[in-house]
């Protein structure tokens, strides 16, 4: 039987075995990462991230026990034409068709207007990547999971100089009104990076987006720790970097965008920005110990950048998308 799931209303029972499943399915799909604890998985369910938009989710019970779920998510903006799909079954029970009926409960909930299904996550040569293939899906992107073990790394590893010419700022939460202009436009810097064939489109950054970015997170309790190099000549925002933590995984934090303004590359901006915002997360977060970041295979500049800083490359994963219509008549059959 597949329902819709409310992680709001969801009593205790059924978190327990929403983690339990997951807990399995991870251990056959990621079994190179940490164990993610109860609080924390549960935590993960209940965070929301701007650019994911709206969260729709179900799961599939045999005899009441949670076997698979699934995730719909509805981007806004540039991407509001696609939908983001995240399925999982326990993996003592892949091949029964779970997975086919929790997507096809999600495609029966998709809106008119979505014309694009993508998955992401999969873990390269594992379940996920066969069951994509045969629902006709097609791989879209690389990306590589790089994870910064914190406590096996050496502090000094983080210590790269700013370049002459250039002051690093930092904050939590909002930018400060005299950098918040030049902080959106570098932002924009972030289109540059490589994508593979995705149809992914990167947000055209303003200073409302922005704020309304930080408005979304304070609203959940997240902490946006963001670190800027600003040219001394001009006044500008040239670089940034972003690390983000939840009040709920209490363990580690996520890197998200790191860029350059073009007319600033080639001075070293980048390592600098991500090392300073590292020392000031181990000065306030001592509890933390990983920080994870996902790089697209093709933007080898970036995974050099992260390796120098201590990340470590531990799997593949893929971006698979599929045409709505599509995957209709697929799930159809």
């Amino acid at each position: 039987m597949i329902t819709p799931f409310d992680v709001a209303s969801a009593d205790e029972s059924d978190l327990v075995a929403h983690y339990e499943m997951a807990r399995a399915a991870f251990a056959v799909d990621h079994p190179d990462a940490p164990e993610l604890g109860y609080d924390d998985y549960v935590g993960r369910l209940r965070v929301s991230h701007p650019e994911v938009g709206e969260q729709r989710r179900w799961i599939a019970r045999d005899s009441g026990r949670i076997t698979g779920s699934a995730v719909l998510g509805l981007p806004p903006s540039e991407n509001a034409a696609s939908a983001r799909v995240l399925v999982r079954v326990h993996p003592d029970l892949r091949g029964a068709g779970i997975g086919t009926g929790l997507l096809r409960a999600v495609v029966a909930d998709l809106p008119h207007d979505r014309t694009l299904v993508t998955a992401g996550g999969i873990t390269a040569g594992g379940d996920g990547e066969r069951w994509a293939a045969g629902l006709g899906f097609t791989t879209v992107e690389r990306v590589l999971l790089q994870v910064l073990d914190i406590r096996a790394t050496d502090p000094k590893t983080w210590q790269a100089p700013c370049p002459p010419g250039y002051r690093l700022e930092e904050w939590t939460g909002s930018a400060p009104e005299a950098l918040v202009e030049t902080y959106a436009r570098a932002r924009n810097a972030i289109a540059a990076a490589p994508l593979g064939e995705a149809s992914y489109r990167h947000p055209s950054w303003t200073v409302e987006r922005v704020r309304q970015a930080e408005e979304s997170f304070a609203g959940q309790g997240a902490e946006s720790r963001v670190c800027v190099a600003v040219h001394e000549a001009g006044g500008e925002v040239a670089g940034f970097t972003e690390l983000l933590s939840f009040p709920a995984i209490r363990d580690r934090a996520f890197q998200q965008d790191t860029a350059v303004v073009p007319g600033h590359r080639g001075r070293g901006l980048g390592l600098a920005v991500k090392s300073a915002v590292m020392r000031r997360l181990v000065a306030e977060r001592p509890g933390f110990d990983r920080i994870m970041t996902n790089t697209d295979a093709a933007n080898s500049f970036m995974i050099g950048v992260n390796h120098r800083l201590g990340y470590e490359t531990r799997r593949t994963m893929l971006v698979v998308e599929i045409g709505a219509d599509a995957l209709r008549e697929r799930l159809a059959r």
